[in-house]
């Protein structure tokens, strides 16, 4: 699989899935737009590659990323693949915590064999159903909607929206996670019927645990649990969804649209 001189746009590029995938796509021979908020990790991971352009990014923010793909078009003056692989859990540290707080409270319950409980509903206000909204979807259909353009003058291109299985299953978690990654496929399906005529296919890649950043923000016991239930029984790595992703993205998926790929371990089958 090559992706030789191929002008790549990826968000959430200075850690996990983002950043396997980055270098996976350099190695492919790829030129590569990485987009992050963290400015600094991003520089530290990519600002020495010249074939990396970083662009401290809140995708999160459509001003921001306007501006963003005006300097990738002023920059490669093409464009062929997307990857929106830019999400967060919780809306901040607090909201986190007290999603760890009652992942922990849970597994204390079944140890007790009892019923665990939870009132995630009750407890998210609207700022943080409305923040991880911005961060997970409206990111995706900002970038989808600058980059369109560009792509169909480059006579056609590849977008690859990352979700999560927890949008393929019910989940007992804060309402806004899987709420905005089963959004994402809707967003994926509609994309791909109205860019086919463009020769822009749209697909989703839905993860389950994956050995990232985000999902160590779990006490090891949380992600052991989550472990248990899978047939694999270990964390996948951030090296394989690159692989997942390129697969979407390149020339071998060439007749595949509209479609979601799950590499969860068997979690859901």
């Amino acid at each position: 699989m090559s992706f030789q001189e191929k002008v790549v746009v990826l968000t959430g590029a200075a850690s996990g899935i983002g950043k396997a995938t980055v270098q996976l796509l350099v190695e492919q021979g790829a030129k590569v737009a990485a987009l992050d908020l963290k400015g600094e990790q991003l520089q530290e991971a990519f600002g020495k590659d010249p074939r990396v352009l970083c662009i401290p990014t809140d995708v999160s923010n459509s001003d921001a990323v306007r501006a963003a793909f005006q300097a990738i078009e002023s920059k490669f003056g093409r464009l062929d693949v997307i990857v929106n692989a830019a999400g967060i859990n919780a809306p901040n540290r607090e909201a986190n915590q007290k999603m760890v707080d009652a992942n922990v409270a849970a597994l204390d319950a079944m140890k007790s064999g009892r019923a665990p409980v939870f009132d995630f509903l009750a407890d998210t206000s609207d700022q943080d159903f409305r923040r991880v909204m911005e961060v997970n979807l409206f990111s995706q259909f900002y970038c989808i909607r600058e980059g369109v353009p560009l792509m169909r003058r480059s006579g056609g291109g590849s977008i690859v929206n990352i979700s999560s299985v927890a949008a393929l299953m019910g989940v007992a978690m804060p309402l806004y996670y899987p709420a905005s990654k089963a959004a994402v496929l809707g967003l994926t399906r509609a994309a791909a019927a109205e860019l086919a005529p463009y020769n822009i296919r749209v697909n989703a890649i839905a993860p389950g645990s994956v050995d990232t950043p985000l999902m160590h923000e779990q006490p090891p016991e949380v992600v052991q649990f989550l472990v248990s239930m899978q047939p694999i029984k270990r964390l996948a790595k951030p090296e394989e969804l690159a692989q997942s992703i390129l697969f979407l993205a390149g020339e071998h998926s060439s007749f595949i649209t509209g479609q979601t790929l799950s590499p969860n371990g068997g979690m859901y089958m």
